[in-house]
């Protein structure tokens, strides 16, 4: 008795079509919304940074003013008498954030090298 060793193919090995060309899926969209002039975005882009690095600048810049002011102290006692419980809160919660970040590009510097 002889034995059939050919493997049946009812389709072809490799198969590559495009569902719907020019369509792109992703896991995650971010919409920036319209803007008003998107040549200069894309150039602020380029020249000065991404939008995150623009923040973290826009950050770095205001834990210096807070400092300065006397107002990045978490000691409540001496809390600035004009600013709201939601102010120092909105402060606090600030200065936490940026800590975190500190921390985050820390440990990258110290991953990369």
């Amino acid at each position: 008795m002889s034995k059939f060793s050919r493997p049946i193919e009812m389709a072809p090995r490799y198969l590559n079509q495009p569902i719907l060309p020019g369509w792109q899926f992703s896991l995650f969209q971010i919409d920036l919304g319209e803007s008003g002039d998107p040549d200069m975005e894309d150039r602020m882009i380029e020249d000065v940074g991404s939008y995150g690095r623009q923040i973290g600048h826009v950050a770095e810049a205001l834990e210096a003013v807070l400092h300065k002011l006397g107002l990045d102290q978490s000691d409540q006692r001496n809390a600035d008498p004009d600013l709201s419980p939601e102010q120092r809160k909105a402060i606090e919660v600030f200065l936490d954030d940026a800590a975190a970040v500190r921390t985050i590009k820390r440990n990258r510097k110290k991953a990369v090298a």
